[in-house]
């Protein structure tokens, strides 16, 4: 899978050259005092190290508080919206979005991926750093009053891991952006459901075997899966027998 077309030093200078919300450009100290203004704590040096690429991978905090002071989304740092809309410092918890990902994405026939599978995954893949089983389970159960802040890098890992991806590379904005993780954890919430009724285990078999079924075999299968969706019955035959209703009774 390709890389990320921009690096993240190259989009935060981009926006300090030609800012959203003012005519001026922004050196590395204004922007560093619009930080600081907004609550935030970051050197002047710090943000000259990663407009340069010297240093390229900052925390989600820092993420969040350098989007703020240059009035965009966060997302934007990896390949999301720009427009800001709001208050875009994220309402929903970091851990909500990656505890979703762990009980929802995993592949069929299986349960759920465990701390140390995603861990060694993100490693050997080499292309996000490293990271540790125990970071993870810190990240999905931190301490009280202590939000998580993982570093892009580590973002980028978990997005890769859990397919929140395309052909550009990775696309961790689920992350940073509220709006669109909305959108996800309704279509998530819905594939749950879908596979809790079977139905996704019996479409997943179905396209296995379906290049060797004659026309009728198909238009049966296609049928099946009408009638339990219509019915509610999650008692699946697969394939499916002539004369069988989708719970496996005679008809």
């Amino acid at each position: 899978m390709a890389e990320r077309s921009r690096s993240f030093g190259s989009i935060l200078d981009d926006l300090c050259l030609h800012p959203v919300s003012r005519r001026r450009r922004y050196t590395n100290t204004e922007l560093a005092d619009a930080v600081h203004r907004l609550g935030g704590e970051i050197t002047d040096g710090y943000i000259s190290h990663l407009r340069k690429g010297h240093r390229d991978n900052p925390t989600l905090q820092t993420m969040e508080d350098l989007a703020a002071a240059l009035d965009v989304c966060p997302a934007v740092f990896v390949g999301g919206r720009q427009e800001r809309w709001g208050d875009e410092r994220p309402r929903q918890s970091f851990t909500g979005k990656l505890r979703l990902l762990f009980a929802v994405v995993y592949p069929v026939g299986r349960g759920p991926y465990t701390p140390e599978e995603v861990a060694k995954s993100i490693t050997m893949d080499d292309r996000c750093g490293s990271i540790s089983a125990s970071y993870i389970r810190e990240l999905l159960n931190p301490l009280p009053d202590t939000p998580p802040n993982p570093r892009l890098k580590h973002i980028l890992g978990l997005a890769e891991h859990f397919g929140l991806a395309d052909e550009a590379g990775p696309q961790p904005a689920y992350f940073l952006d509220d709006d669109l993780a909305d959108v996800l954890a309704a279509e998530l919430t819905d594939f749950a459901a879908l596979r809790k009724a079977g139905v996704i285990e019996f479409a997943t078999r179905m396209a296995e075997q379906a290049s060797l079924w004659s026309p009728e075999m198909r238009r049966q299968a296609a049928q099946t899966i009408t009638q339990a969706l219509e019915s509610g019955e999650t008692g699946w035959i697969f394939p499916p027998r002539k004369g069988t209703s989708p719970g496996g009774d005679e008809t």
